[in-house]
């Protein structure tokens, strides 16, 4: 991987976490019609001063407006953001429950996780391939039917034979993870 698509990580319109104060204002005004610093710290189960700070940042990108002791607003910019990050996670978790067969739980942090992360152009595709999928034409009924009844992603390849995993096998990798897990408590995925 080239260290320029690294570097770039960071250089994202938001952070995760500003990604999360954002959807946290927009749901608040949804429901509420207005969002406040002490709803948004308790949505998110941060301090009121973390939320203060987030809000200055926020702001300084031209994304809520804030005045102390009121009530947040999102801008145009911010609402938008907000509304595209949460497509974002619909499109990704839905894929991931409908397509892949994932249990919702780890869809929907997995979803969280990536969200934000990925290029408009990316999840333009993915959102073309999940409603294809989804559809009813027999060619997406024929993928969803045969990709349900294949169990081994692996099937027919043993390790570096495989043009995508080379030299270290995936699946063997998740399962051996997966063991490891289970034997030590760690009841995360």
């Amino acid at each position: 991987m080239s260290l320029d698509i690294w570097k770039r990580f960071h250089d994202k319109e938001v952070s995760h976490s500003m990604a999360h104060y954002l959807q946290a204002v927009a749901s608040l005004k949804r429901q509420k019609g207005y969002a406040r610093v002490g709803d948004i710290a308790d949505r998110l189960s941060v301090s009121k001063s973390g939320v203060t700070s987030m809000l200055r940042s926020l702001q300084g990108r031209g994304l809520v407006d804030h005045e102390r002791y009121g009530c947040v607003e999102l801008t145009e910019a911010g609402w938008r953001l907000a509304e595209r990050t949460e497509s974002s996670r619909k499109v990704v978790s839905t894929f991931f429950t409908e397509i892949l067969g994932v249990s919702e739980e780890i869809a929907e942090e997995d979803a969280c996780m990536i969200e934000h992360l990925v290029s408009p152009k990316a999840m333009a595709q993915l959102l073309r391939l999940t409603m294809f999928l989804r559809s009813g034409h027999p060619t997406a009924l024929s993928f969803r039917q045969i990709f349900s009844e294949r169990r081994d992603a692996c099937e027919g390849h043993k390790p570096g034979e495989c043009d995508l995993c080379g030299e270290t096998c995936l699946r063997e990798s998740f399962e051996r993870e997966a063991s490891f897990r289970q034997a030590s408590g760690d009841p995360h995925r």
